[in-house]
């Protein structure tokens, strides 16, 4: 799970799931997906055993100057207090968008509502297949797929066609000595 590094119970408004530590700007990234695979990979949990998770919805921070600074409050979100689907953001056309480069972490501030909200784009969606590639992980997965975009905008798709090795073949799993007939049956009615 690589996501939920920042939010409502954080100290500042930082990014909620990006790659690498921006020292640069202090408060912004308390955690940190490499940070973590590194850890696993350290105690020995092999490479393709992990898979690294990217959330479909973004973090919100109510009256903050910007990233690494205070705020007050997360406002009200759409299925959780401070949280909105992908889909859905950047919440307001006045709001503008902003990408961390050093952290691959990227959000939108609205300056006259003074909100920031962390989300992933499909350009931080490649970087992320990229290092997911070059570290040799088993893939990605996203949490709550209700919350994607459709078309070229769409994180999952992005992920599938930078992976470009979607195992598309049909399950082949059978128990035929299964108590349940509709399992013994393969599912065919």
């Amino acid at each position: 799970m690589g996501y939920d590094y920042a939010g409502g119970f954080s100290n500042a408004a930082g990014h909620a799931a990006n790659l690498y530590v921006n020292d640069g700007i202090p408060g912004s990234t308390p955690f940190s997906t490499d940070a973590a695979i590194r850890a696993y990979l350290a105690a020995g949990v092999p490479a393709n055993k992990i898979v690294l998770g990217m959330p479909l919805y973004g973090r919100s921070f109510q009256n903050t100057a910007g990233l690494g600074g205070t705020f007050n409050g997360i406002g009200q979100g759409k299925w959780d207090e401070g949280v909105w689907d992908y889909k859905d953001l950047p919440r307001s056309a006045s709001a503008k968008m902003y990408c961390d480069n050093k952290a691959q972490g990227c959000y939108s501030y609205d300056s006259s509502t003074r909100e920031l909200i962390s989300f992933d784009t499909p350009e931080v969606v490649k970087q992320k297949v990229a290092y997911v590639k070059k570290s040799g992980l088993g893939g990605s997965m996203f949490w709550e797929a209700s919350g994607d975009r459709s078309g070229a905008c769409s994180l999952i798709g992005t992920s599938n066609d930078a992976l470009q090795f979607l195992n598309k073949s049909e399950n082949w799993l059978a128990y035929p000595a299964s108590r349940y007939r509709n399992i013994a049956s393969g599912l065919r009615g």
